[in-house]
């Protein structure tokens, strides 16, 4: 009788483990900032910080793709009739 107790009580608890709707919720916090950008009459660097430690990375305009510092994702810079957009992508 015990054995079918626990089995019992086994699937009622994976039922309610399923979810209907394909939804799951996380919960949780950033901990660390995201990485900046500065662009000044020498260039422009990206900035990230980890565990209170920056690193910085100066962004050649001239290449496409480049890695952020501790290698957090990557830097991509694009031209538009003249203009430069750089987009940061996180892993």
């Amino acid at each position: 009788m015990g054995k079918v107790l626990v089995l019992l009580s086994g699937l009622m608890m994976l039922q309610t483990a399923m979810a209907a709707d394909g939804t799951i919720s996380f919960s949780g916090a950033i901990v660390e900032p995201s990485c900046t950008t500065a662009t000044q009459l020498q260039g422009t660097s990206v900035t990230c910080t980890r565990e209170g430690v920056d690193k910085v990375r100066t962004i050649a305009l001239n290449q496409s793709q480049q890695a952020l510092p501790y290698q957090l994702g990557t830097v991509r810079v694009k031209s538009v009739n003249n203009l430069k957009f750089i987009e940061v992508t996180y892993k």
